[in-house]
């Protein structure tokens, strides 16, 4: 058996959760952890392909915002859920300025 091991993450500041906050945190951790174990290696040898061709390769995981209303579609990513509601209001905002339904 392979001895535990544990990370440490920072909490943002006026964070102090408790309880089932911290339960709710730690699941979500496990899960993401064994959906990427899963996934094997192979984007490594991605990563490593286009570095090699010069390119700086960056990657992590991102919030999606989408906004519809009828035919009407905006969407947005931000790397907290504010940033990528806020970006999608804003499309919204500016596409449909002045335009009444």
């Amino acid at each position: 058996m392979q001895p535990r091991r544990i990370l440490e993450v920072p909490i943002p500041d006026g964070l102090d959760p408790k309880g089932d906050d911290l339960e709710l945190l730690k699941a979500v951790f496990q899960a993401l952890t064994a959906l990427r174990v899963s996934q094997g290696r192979d984007w490594l040898a991605k990563v490593k392909r286009l570095e090699s061709e010069g390119w700086t390769v960056r990657w992590g995981l991102t919030w999606r915002a989408e906004a519809k209303r009828g035919e009407e579609y905006e969407e947005a990513t931000g790397t907290t859920l504010d940033e990528a509601l806020g970006s999608v209001s804003q499309l919204v905002a500016a596409e449909f300025a002045g335009h009444v339904p």
